[in-house]
C-alpha cells in the first residue's frame, strides 16, 4: 500500500515538472481540474510543433533574413571599393612622395659632394696655414737674431774708433764697410720676408675659418635633408600600409557575407523543396488513409471488422470517451524524455506498444503488449476524424495490417506522442513522420 502511494507521488511529481516545462514553452495549459489518479489535466495550447524533433529542414530563412544577408553583401562590397580608392589615393600620394624623396636624394648627394669639397679644401687651407705659420715663424727668428747681433755691435767702439785705430786701419774699416751694407741689406730682406709671410699666414688662417664655416653648413644641410626625405617616405609608407590592411579586412568580410547569403540562399531552396516535398508526401499519406477507412467501413459492413480473421466488428460509437481519450493522452504527455527499451513497459522506459498500454491503462482500458493487439482493439477511425487518445499505426504494407510495426497517442494538431526506435526517447513527433501511416485506432471498453 506504502508502495502504490509511493509510486502516485511520483508519477504526480513528474507531471507537475512537466507541466511547468512544458507550460512555460507556452505549448500546453494545465486545467484547474484534476484528471483520474490526481494526475493534472492538459489541452493542446499552442503548436506543438515546437517539441517535434526536426526530421526534415524548418521553413528555413525567411525573406528578412534573406535580405538582410544581401544588403550586407552590398554594404561590405562598398567598404571594398571604398578601401580599394583609399588605396589608389594613398598610393598615388606615396609614387609622388617617393618622386619628391628622388629629388631630395640628388640634392642629398649634391650637398654631400659640396661638403666634401669643402671638407677637401678646408684640409688644404690648414694645410697651407700649417706651411705658413711654420715659414712665419723662420722668418721670426732670423729677424730676432739679427736684432741680437745688431744690439751686440752697437755696444762696441764708435765708427770713427774702428777706422783709426782697427787692425787694419782705413783700409780694413772700408772692407768692413762694405760688409755692412751686405748685411744691412740681409737685415731687410729678412724683415721683408717676415712681414709676407705673415699676411700670408693671415690670409690662410681667414680661409680656413670660411671653410670650416661652409663644411659645416653642409654637414648640417646633408642631415637636415636625409631627416626630412625619410620622415616623408616613411609616413606615407605607413599611410599605404594601413589603407591596404583596411583593404584586406574589407575584402574578408566581404567574403564572408556572400558565403553566409549564399548558404542562407542554399537553406532557403532547400527548406522550399522540403516543405513541397512533406506537403506532397502528407497529402499523400492522407489519401492513402481515406482509401484505408472506405474499404475497412466496406468491410465492416460485411462483418469483417477490418482486422483479419477472427477480429471483433466495432462501430465508432463503441470506442472509448472524449475523456477517457484525453486521460491516456495528458499522461502519455508526462512520458516526454524516457528513454526507449525494447519490450519495456516503464515506469523508467518504454517501447511503442508498452507507452500505448500504459497511457490507456491511466484511462481504465486494457491493451494488451503488442501491436498487432492493440490494432483491434477497438473501432478504426478516419484520419480526418481522430480524438486524443486514439491510438495511430504504422506498418511497413499498408495493405496488410500484420505489418505493423509502431503505433502512436494521438495528442492533437497533427501530432502523437510515442516512443520511436532505441537510441530515442520518448517524444511529440508528427503523424507523418513515418512512412506506412495505416490506420488509427480508438481503444474500446
Amino acid at each position: 500500500m506504502v508502495m502504490a502511494s509511493s509510486s502516485r507521488h511520483s508519477r504526480r511529481t513528474a507531471a507537475g515538472c512537466l507541466a511547468a516545462a512544458v507550460a512555460a514553452a507556452g505549448l500546453l495549459a494545465v486545467s484547474a481540474n484534476p484528471s483520474s489518479e490526481g494526475m493534472p489535466s492538459f489541452r493542446l495550447a499552442g503548436n506543438p510543433e515546437s517539441l517535434v524533433r526536426p526530421v526534415s529542414p524548418g521553413p528555413g530563412p525567411g525573406k528578412a533574413a534573406l535580405k538582410a544577408a544581401a544588403t550586407l553583401v552590398q554594404a561590405r562590397a562598398a567598404a571594398l571599393a571604398r578601401s580599394r580608392q583609399q588605396v589608389t589615393v594613398v598610393s598615388l600620394a606615396l609614387a609622388r612622395l617617393q618622386a619628391q624623396a628622388e629629388l631630395v636624394t640628388e640634392r642629398y648627394d649634391m650637398a654631400v659632394a659640396t661638403e666634401q669639397q669643402a671638407a677637401a679644401a678646408y684640409q688644404a687651407a690648414a694645410t697651407r696655414l700649417a706651411v705658413a705659420r711654420r715659414t712665419q715663424a723662420g722668418s721670426r727668428s732670423r729677424v730676432a737674431g739679427q736684432a741680437a747681433a745688431d744690439f751686440e755691435a752697437q755696444g762696441a767702439l764708435g765708427p770713427m774708433a774702428v777706422m783709426l785705430g782697427g787692425t787694419g786701419g782705413p783700409s780694413g774699416y772700408l772692407n768692413a764697410l762694405g760688409i755692412e751694407q751686405v748685411l744691412a741689406s740681409h737685415r731687410t730682406d729678412a724683415l721683408a720676408t717676415d712681414s709676407a709671410d705673415s699676411a700670408v699666414a693671415t690670409v690662410f688662417s681667414q680661409q680656413a675659418a670660411v671653410l670650416l664655416t661652409q663644411k659645416q653648413a653642409d654637414a648640417d644641410q646633408v642631415e637636415a635633408l636625409r631627416l626630412a626625405a625619410r620622415a616623408a617616405v616613411d609616413q606615407q609608407v605607413a599611410a599605404v600600409n594601413a589603407a591596404r590592411s583596411a583593404r584586406g579586412q574589407a575584402a574578408a568580410l566581404l567574403a564572408i557575407a556572400r558565403t553566409n547569403n549564399a548558404k542562407l540562399e542554399a537553406e532557403h531552396r532547400a527548406a522550399v523543396l522540403a516543405a513541397r516535398r512533406a506537403a506532397a508526401a502528407a497529402r499523400a499519406a492522407r489519401e492513402r488513409a481515406a482509401e484505408l477507412a472506405a474499404a475497412r467501413a466496406g468491410s465492416a459492413g460485411k462483418g469483417s471488422g477490418g482486422s483479419g480473421a477472427g477480429s471483433p466488428a466495432w462501430t465508432t460509437g463503441a470506442g472509448a470517451s472524449a475523456a477517457q481519450g484525453k486521460t491516456a493522452a495528458d499522461w502519455a504527455l508526462t512520458q516526454i524524455g524516457k528513454p526507449y527499451q525494447w519490450g519495456a513497459v516503464g515506469p523508467g522506459s518504454y517501447d511503442c506498444s508498452g507507452l500505448a498500454m500504459d497511457a490507456w491503462a491511466r484511462a481504465g482500458i486494457q491493451l494488451g503488449h503488442y501491436t498487432g493487439w492493440q490494432w483491434p482493439a477497438g473501432p478504426h477511425i478516419p484520419i480526418g476524424q481522430l480524438r486524443r487518445g486514439d491510438l495511430v499505426f504504422y506498418a511497413t504494407n499498408t495493405a496488410d495490417p500484420a505489418t505493423i510495426h509502431h503505433v502512436g497517442i494521438y495528442i492533437g494538431g497533427g501530432m502523437m506522442v510515442d516512443a520511436p526506435f532505441t537510441g530515442a526517447d520518448v517524444r511529440i513527433d508528427s503523424i507523418y513522420q513515418f512512412a506506412g501511416l495505416i490506420g488509427a485506432t480508438r481503444p474500446a471498453n
